[in-house]
């Protein structure tokens, strides 16, 4: 879901049409609901903030990826990724705690925070927009670099697994504990072994001769 990259006008229809989506699917609950939507706060609209809690964290989903691939294909860091998706998630919860406490005297009683969140997405939305692709070979690479520090980090995390197991069962008494493997001796010709030089034995001129 979160991989791949989104073009400029891949991100622009998927994006209209999530929100299109969103706005029917939350007309709609609240049309069912409507008793609680317009009656008093309080407990009565517990129901409904559910149902549109699960809708808007539906449809946040969904924006927070095209928004991380959007960033990706823009070659852009993993800031801007990660406010959004924290600014997404504060705002749906902000936007269901308005719900319950509304009145019908003051309609936008609790929205001014979830309307200031709203703003900042948009914001960042324009941003991702009109964000020129970046080059293939500055992605690719970038996710190269990525990748390989993740393979290196699965293998030291293998490696020091295995070992502890090793010394466990050592310790236990199950396997002996393994000795290091030998050096490799130099090959002579033919295959042969060869084996190291003797040390030269020094002599030494007296007055008597050599000792």
């Amino acid at each position: 879901m979160f991989a791949g990259t989104l073009g400029r006008s891949q991100f622009f229809v998927r994006s209209s049409l999530l929100g299109l989506a969103e706005t029917a699917v939350l007309s709609i609950c609240i049309a069912i609901q409507h008793e609680a939507f317009f009656g008093p706060p309080g407990e009565g609209r517990y129901r409904l903030a559910a149902s549109l809690f699960l809708a808007s964290v539906f449809f946040g989903y969904n924006r927070i990826s095209f928004a991380i691939r959007r960033n990706r294909d823009a070659g852009g860091g993993e800031l801007v990724a990660g406010i959004y998706a924290i600014a997404t998630c504060t705002a749906i919860a902000l936007q269901v705690q308005a719900l319950i406490i509304r009145t019908s005297d003051n309609p936008m009683n609790g929205m001014e925070y979830a309307g200031l969140l709203y703003l900042l997405l948009g914001g960042l939305w324009l941003y991702l927009q009109f964000a020129a692709s970046a080059p293939d070979a500055e992605r690719n690479s970038s996710d190269s670099l990525a990748s390989r520090s993740r393979a290196n980090e699965n293998d030291d995390a293998g490696a020091n697994s295995a070992l502890s197991r090793a010394m466990e069962q050592a310790i236990a008494g199950r396997k002996p504990i393994p000795a290091p493997p030998a050096a490799a001796q130099p090959q002579g010709f033919l295959g042969a072994n060869r084996q190291a030089p003797a040390p030269r034995q020094r002599t030494e001129f007296g007055r008597r001769g050599v000792k």
